[in-house]
């Protein structure tokens, strides 16, 4: 459900943290993809998701993407960028265009 201002209601489990890049419980020292953290003072927009806390970008758009869904948006009604980039922070990797829906 949208809110007013844009931000998106979630109260999904929360995603897996990124802990730079760990993959199987193995350290990394850079990041190996993109990765978003959810800025603090949007942080009541996005229940379940930590402020702060680096998490793959993609595992958490394929998570809202996935919440939105379950609340009954269309595939046409969904944002162009599911990770707001006021609402997140983003750091590695490379920055994806924004998807675009057929028949557009």
């Amino acid at each position: 459900m949208a809110s007013d201002d844009g931000g998106v209601d979630r109260t999904s489990p929360a995603p897996v943290r990124s802990d730079s890049g760990a993959i199987a419980g193995v350290p990394s020292s850079k990041p190996l993809g993109r990765e978003a953290r959810l800025r603090p003072e949007f942080a009541g927009k996005y229940l379940g998701i930590e402020p702060g806390v680096w998490f793959s970008a993609a595992g958490l758009a394929e998570q809202l993407i996935t919440q939105l869904l379950r609340e009954g948006v269309s595939d046409e009604e969904l944002p162009q960028r599911v990770l707001d980039p006021t609402h997140f922070e983003f750091r590695g990797g490379e920055a994806s265009a924004p998807r675009s829906a057929p028949g557009r």
